[in-house]
């Protein structure tokens, strides 16, 4: 049940990394636990390893529901391999997963059965304030739901194992929801806990501490209420415990026992009725066919994300609505400059109109609106509902900001004949930018999208209410909303009783009339700091609404899938079987994975630079375990690299891959520190950029050499790694420190480093263009190696591009980038 409710990410608030890792820990002690004591044949060895490292292949995979399904594959493993009780547990407990893997995926998948699941928790939340006296906003996650999934699950195993009269045995269903109740009634109370626990103790400031301070005190106080949900994993668990420990069952059947030879024997000497074979065709591959056509309806969607000749209408009023962006002689950076540039990159045209004339609605493939806060004139609002209600596409991007006090202002003016709302509430995650915090679905503009690194550009958006016909496009589960006055005053973000925390809609989808709306709950992810990252979310969300996409969100594909999923259940409990339960649980992961992934490929978004003179994508690689902090805002984070490139005209993104179909679009690809090695197709892939005339820039130091060698020396250039192995006999390379400028050929000042390293050329036909120079020595700081038409650079320096080299010196940064780019990139004017 851990191992179910772990990989389910039920628990609380874990981190993926550490989720898995206690989801192994759990299969494994259940391995442990039910390792066969007598002889087995080397069969059930065979089918236990393979179940063990299916389950592992699973549990690998960033999606909860195949997560789930890894559990329910080593159960039913162990149960072939066990026998007796100890197999007839491991089989209702595979079943259970499965079961729970079903329901995830169909919260993930479903918006029906999310928006119920969301209710219940409401109810349950309800019934416990009302018990408690206390005030609880909650929804499925922190009311448990997956919890009462499983256990009911397993409960109707239990009871159908057990020897009748079975109705007495209905106190066990009571007493798990007394059990959840109580679990509630902690969590209602989660500040009369933490006033309880002493107040979290503070290291002495010495300037140095990076870590804090750890007591059991800290641990606590931190777990509540985010890990509160472990007391309903432990009290489900121990009345299971009770509940299968003191029943007595019926004689097992298990593959090792007599009975159950005999009725195998017995079964292959019958000769069956056509219906009866029908019947039996039917238990055998009816479920594992069932769940691979629940996961293609719920899941698979082919749509390419492109703009090719579609036109986006943006209304140009709004807080604060502009189309700039950062550039060197402006004091504003902008808000939303980028925004066109990108359109346009995708094969579409931008208009910003301040009118929405019907003309102008006539031409708009996608109306965008970004935080409405300014009344709106009623013949605009009548234009707006005509145009969607006549099969229009409309994206509305609501801020945190106060409306005004006119009923005509703001979003819900706009929102006014749907079920959708905004609520004068912030929505604060428990995590940076909601990662590893919120929930995708299998709409097109999100699925294949983890929750790492922020792909969706999220940060503190403001609260949703979605009524029925809504369809929540991503929900953050782990997060609770701040009254929107609380966030104006500056207010401390912390949760307080009365709050709702957990399961808030980010984003929804309503269809009106022939027309889709789509709600986004911040306005970030338009706006140029973020749009590097949040690019593919909102290339995906334009494509699929200015070009009518199908989706799995249909009304026709989501009943099918909940059918399928419904059948597949019944079918596997008709036929309780172990290798049913290997089989079916491992088709449907397998399904979901590969879905996830077509889905994902046939999404891309891939913006062309092409169409401008000088080619203006800008990529930089994001997907070699790089050295710069994810958050563009740390010392250690980006911004003011992009703000640079910005500057330059270029249209700064971050690329999940270095694909020749990706790099044959861009102009400039900047690697900064990989840690993980480029393979033969990528290095491939890279040599045909730079021949056809892309530059890539490599910011490498000695410590992170060794994952870029293989590249560099493509281009005959090496930077030499430290520190040297033992048995090595390279020389160390020499450190020049950080704080220090190069110089250029021509003996100017040049840059700022952090750390500076030598960087080397195997052939001698690299052009230097800065170094460094002590006594009479002197060290090349930057090479540029010409292929065909293009330049590839070394910088040998991993953070030359970090946040806090432009804090140190945002002057010798800029102006070091500014002269670079201008010195290797083709049509870039030369910059002194």
């Amino acid at each position: 049940m851990a191992s179910a409710w772990f990989a389910a990410g039920s628990m609380g608030l874990f981190g993926h990394a550490l989720r898995h890792a206690l989801t192994w820990i759990a299969l494994g002690t259940a391995i442990v636990a039910a390792w066969p004591t007598e002889r087995r044949d080397y069969r059930a060895w065979r089918v236990l390893v393979v179940g063990a490292i299916l389950g592992v292949a699973f549990t690998a995979s960033p999606l909860t529901a195949v997560n789930v399904l890894a559990v329910a594959v080593v159960l039913a493993a162990i149960s072939l391999a066990s026998g007796g009780l100890t197999a007839r547990l491991a089989l209702i407990g595979a079943m259970a997963a499965t079961v729970l893997a079903c329901f995830r995926l169909a919260c993930h998948s479903i918006p029906f059965v999310w928006q119920t699941a969301d209710r219940l928790g409401w109810a349950l939340g309800q019934t416990a304030a009302w018990l408690s006296g206390s005030q609880l906003e909650i929804g499925s996650t922190f009311a448990g739901v997956d919890f009462l999934v499983l256990a009911a699950a397993i409960y109707a195993g239990w009871l159908f194992y057990t020897p009748p009269p079975r109705g007495p045995r209905a106190i066990w269903a009571a007493a798990i929801a007394a059990g959840q109740i109580v679990y509630l009634l902690a969590l209602a109370n989660a500040e009369k806990l933490l006033e309880m626990i002493p107040a979290t103790a503070v290291p002495f400031d010495e300037g140095n501490n990076h870590v804090g301070l750890w007591t059991i005190n800290n641990a606590l106080r931190s777990m509540i209420p985010w890990q509160l949900p472990l007391l309903a994993a432990a009290i489900q668990g121990a009345i299971a415990a009770v509940m299968v420990s003191s029943t007595q069952w019926l004689p097992a059947s298990g593959p090792g026992s007599p009975e159950y030879q005999r009725r195998q024997q017995e079964d292959s000497n019958e000769e069956l009725s056509g219906s009866a074979l029908a019947a039996d065709m039917l238990l055998r591959f009816g479920p594992v066919l069932l769940a691979v056509a629940a996961v293609l309806f719920a899941a698979l969607t082919t749509d390419y994300a492109n703009l090719e000749g579609k036109t986006v209408v943006a209304y140009d009023r709004g807080y604060p609505n502009d189309w700039l962006k950062p550039e060197y002689d402006a004091e504003a950076d902008g808000f939303y400059g980028l925004l066109p540039a990108f359109v346009e990159s995708l094969g579409g045209k931008f208009i910003a109109s301040k009118e929405l004339a019907a003309g102008e609605l006539e031409k708009a493939d996608l109306l965008l609106l970004i935080h409405p806060d300014r009344p709106f004139p009623p013949e605009t609002l009548e234009r707006i509902w005509e145009y969607v209600r006549g099969g229009g596409a409309m994206l509305l991007a609501a801020g945190p900001v106060a409306e005004s006090g006119d009923s005509r202002g703001g979003p819900n003016a706009v929102l006014e004949p749907l079920s959708m709302r905004v609520r004068r509430e912030v929505l604060i995650s428990r995590t940076e930018g909601w990662e590893q915090s919120h929930q995708d679905s299998s709409h097109p503009a999100a699925i294949g999208l983890n929750d790492s690194r922020n792909p969706f550009g999220l940060w503190a958006g403001v609260s949703l209410e979605t009524g029925w016909l809504a369809r929540p496009l991503l929900v953050g589960r782990w997060g609770w909303a701040e009254p929107e006055s609380s966030a104006a005053d500056g207010g401390a973000f912390a949760y307080n009783a009365g709050d709702r925390f957990g399961d808030a809609p980010l984003a929804a989808e309503q269809s009106f009339g022939g027309g889709r709306v789509v709600l986004l709950g911040e306005t970030t992810p338009l706006q140029n700091e973020q749009l590097s990252s949040s690019y593919r979310f909102v290339g995906r969300l334009f494509g699929y609404l200015a070009n009518r996409q199908s989706s799995p969100w249909t009304w026709w594909r989501q009943t099918a899938a909940l059918a399928a999923l419904a059948a597949t259940i019944v079918l596997l409990a008709c036929r309780l079987d172990a290798w049913q339960l290997i089989v079916v649980p491992g088709a449907m992961a397998a399904a979901l994975v590969w879905t996830t992934a077509a889905s994902d490929h046939a999404g891309r978004v891939l913006p062309d630079g092409r169409i401008k003179p000088v080619n203006n994508a800008a990529y930089i690689d994001a997907s070699h375990l790089e050295s710069y902090s994810h958050d563009p805002w740390l010392d250690y984070g980006i911004i003011g690299l992009q703000r640079v490139l910005m500057r330059q005209g270029y249209l700064p993104l971050l690329a999940p891959d270095l694909n020749p179909d990706r790099l044959a679009r861009c102009g400039l690809v900047i690697s900064i520190g990989p840690l993980k090695a480029f393979s033969p197709d990528q290095r491939k892939a890279i040599d045909g950029f730079v021949s056809s005339g892309g530059t890539m820039i490599c910011l490498v130091g000695a410590e992170e050499a060794g994952a870029s060698a293989p590249l560099l020396a493509d281009f005959g250039l090496r930077v030499p790694y430290a520190p040297v192995p033992t048995g090595d006999d390279a020389a160390e390379p020499v450190p020049f420190g950080g704080g220090i400028s190069g110089r250029t050929q021509t003996g100017e000042s040049v840059g700022f480093f952090h750390a500076a390293w030598p960087v080397e050329s195997l052939d001698d036909r690299a052009e230097m263009l800065v170094y460094w120079s002590e006594g009479d020595r002197m060290w090349n700081l930057v090479l540029r190696q010409t292929k065909g038409r293009g330049s590839f650079v070394v910088v040998g320096d991993t953070h030359n591009a970090a946040n806090k080299i432009f804090e140190m010196n945002e002057t010798e940064a800029t102006n070091f980038w500014r002269w670079l780019l201008g010195r290797t990139v083709a049509g870039q004017k030369p910059w002194n």
